[in-house]
């Protein structure tokens, strides 16, 4: 195994203080769980792909595993510290993606081992996976998952490790590790029932920017989000998946041709939506890590062409009582539907300081398109007397667009740790005048204590024929969604952290629900702490069949992930260990207030 020896780590757990209940899973210290000798033969079956945990953040902390490192420290530090995101997310983003067992999200990572806390406190693996196997196909998974439910341990999947809801990780779990499952398959003339065309085959572990760039070399384009290192074939097309082509070509969950899929029963299937439909149907929207173990994903792709950009600023200069800048951002909102004629998007980020059109998309036009579409909202300004700055771009292709205003390709330039909250806003809300302003109100308020950002991705789903699936209706009536973004700072105590997490579920995203009502959240970009319904705002009528789904494809419940389907069945102790408590009973445990496993380090 590829780690530092056996009873080094298992000195750095706490053992279990109580003993396990009837349902609950092992953890370490319990009886149950695996002897090292139990986990050698894993290693064997598996050809030596087990990776046993060592957190990134060793190097800054002198116990228990000894790799303390004054220098590599300093670096680390320099990489993961979220305030400087806009110069090296990037860099940031890799060091978490490309680790087997890290964690990316700050709120679940729980300050177990960062470069932050002190040298003399333990690098603790707290919410890390135990274990993590190095995924090289289908054999891996079903290893993975015979010895978990063999030795009732806890069971992730890790595929990037963008994740706000701590699914890709676990105390005392063994991680499927999809990130090295990197094949990339050209079809020129895939053939089916509903899909005559171009598609390409991607293993689960292909990024966002690796599959344009992959795509890119045969002339096509293909759906993907506007952060470089999110995994196509992961949660990103599982969940729904918006993207700077959304309104021409649809959803992530819109492009999928087959799930290549292994269940907790250990079958290795294929799923269309003629063959296992059912789980097809699921995979296509319903959430990522819930019904099964994706290993790979046939996609539609398209063929690529000239795309135009613009980029609009204007900021908030306005003396006490003007009141022109919020005017402005009202007719903005105001706006939406007729920026998304033709297909485009646009993506902006609003600060009570300024509102900052990143990207402005015009897919297969020129840059006088640009121009026509933004000539009248840039009159309204003028009468306004709202100063602002415009410019355009034209590029041959969506690669290059794209490369220009979302890259560096591969990875991108998007932040990876945010604290956030990502709502639907109905198409109905912009057009209403009334509804609209309350709707900017709503952002005002979240803004202007320079807490929080909103970003907002402008789009209007096409009519376009795509296979039936399990994605939100509200994304169908949708003409935006809009992302209340917070900046978890590592230097900072504890305390402002969290109460910052605390005031995004208690204040601004109940706001966010009441100017958008019958809407929904994008259930990748919910913050894990919402006090909603988060049933009916993430799958609405789809959950009772998603359910059925789940049971059937893991009627042993072996995967779970916080506001997956089929989640309330379960909770944690007061060790720690994930607990099944029956069907239609409401889990209320899995919450900011009654959760000790997110919470141990933080001494609240």
């Amino acid at each position: 195994m590829r780690s530092t020896n056996s009873a080094l780590l298992l000195a750095s757990l706490s053992l279990a203080q109580t003993s396990p209940q009837p349902g609950c899973k092992n953890i370490h210290g319990d009886a149950g769980w695996p002897t090292t000798n139990e986990w050698q033969q894993l290693n064997q079956t598996i050809s030596g792909q087990l990776i046993q945990t060592v957190p990134l953040g060793a190097v800054c902390h002198y116990e228990p595993f000894g790799v303390y490192n004054r220098t590599a420290c300093e670096e680390l530090r320099r990489d993961w510290d979220f305030r400087h995101w806009k110069f090296k997310v990037w860099e940031m983003g890799q060091i978490h993606v490309g680790h087997a067992s890290e964690i990316m999200n700050p709120y679940y990572q729980n300050r177990s081992c960062d470069p932050f806390t002190p040298a003399e406190s333990p690098c603790e693996l707290g919410n890390y996976a135990s274990y993590s196997i190095n995924v090289t196909g289908a054999r891996d998974v079903v290893a993975g998952i015979q010895f978990a439910k063999q030795k009732n341990i806890r069971l992730v999947i890790k595929n990037t490790g963008h994740d706000y809801h701590g699914r890709s990780s676990g105390a005392s779990s063994l991680s499927l590790w999809m990130y090295n499952l990197k094949n990339v398959e050209i079809i020129h003339d895939y053939q089916s029932a509903y899909y005559n065309g171009p598609a390409a085959r991607l293993g689960a572990g292909i990024g966002v920017g690796e599959s344009y760039m992959a795509v890119h070399k045969y002339g096509y384009r293909v759906v993907g989000g506007e952060c470089g290192t999110v995994g196509v074939a992961g949660g990103y097309s599982q969940g729904g998946g918006h993207s700077v082509l959304a309104s021409e070509n649809g959803l992530g969950s819109d492009q999928v041709l087959e799930w290549e899929v292994v269940t907790t029963k250990g079958e290795h299937l294929i799923a269309t939506p003629e063959q296992n439909s059912d789980l097809y149907w699921a995979l296509s929207g319903g959430g990522g890590g819930t019904y099964g173990v994706v290993i790979g994903v046939t996609v539609r792709i398209f063929k690529d062409g000239p795309f135009s950009g613009g980029a609009l600023v204007f900021n908030n200069t306005d003396t006490p009582g003007r009141e022109i800048f919020w005017k402005a951002v009202e007719k903005w909102y105001e706006y939406f539907p007729k920026m998304t004629i033709n297909n485009n998007t646009v993506q902006f980020v609003l600060l009570n300081s300024t509102l900052d059109a990143q990207a402005i998309n015009l897919p297969g036009q020129n840059v006088a398109a640009v121009d026509r579409l933004m000539a009248p909202f840039l009159r309204e300004l003028d009468k306004l007397g709202q100063s602002y700055s415009f410019r355009t771009e034209h590029s041959k292709t969506y690669y290059d667009h794209f490369d220009h205003y979302y890259g560096p390709l591969p990875h991108g330039a998007e932040p990876v740790t945010t604290i956030l909250h990502a709502r639907l806003i109905p198409r109905h809300v912009v057009q209403d005048k009334a509804a609209n302003g309350k709707l900017v109100d709503t952002m005002r308020s979240i803004v202007q204590d320079d807490k929080f950002l909103m970003g907002c991705g402008v789009f209007h789903l096409p009519n376009t024929r795509h296979a039936d699936n399990a994605v939100l209706p509200a994304w169908r009536e949708a003409q935006a969604v809009c992302i209340a973004n917070g900046f978890w700072n590592f230097e900072a105590p504890v305390e402002h952290n969290v109460a910052l997490k605390q005031e995004l579920a208690d204040i601004h995203a109940p706001a966010m629900d009441a100017a958008t009502p019958g809407s929904g959240v994008y259930i990748n970009e919910v913050d894990p702490l919402y006090k909603g319904d988060w049933k009916e705002a993430a799958f609405g009528a789809n959950y009772g069949r998603l359910l059925e789904i789940k049971r059937k494809y893991d009627p042993d419940r072996v995967l779970f992930g916080h506001m997956s389907v089929g989640s309330d069945e379960f909770r944690f102790d007061d060790a720690g260990r994930l607990c099944y408590i029956g069907e239609g009973r409401k889990n209320v445990l899995v919450s900011q207030e009654q959760h000790p496993l997110y919470y141990e380090n933080y001494e609240l």
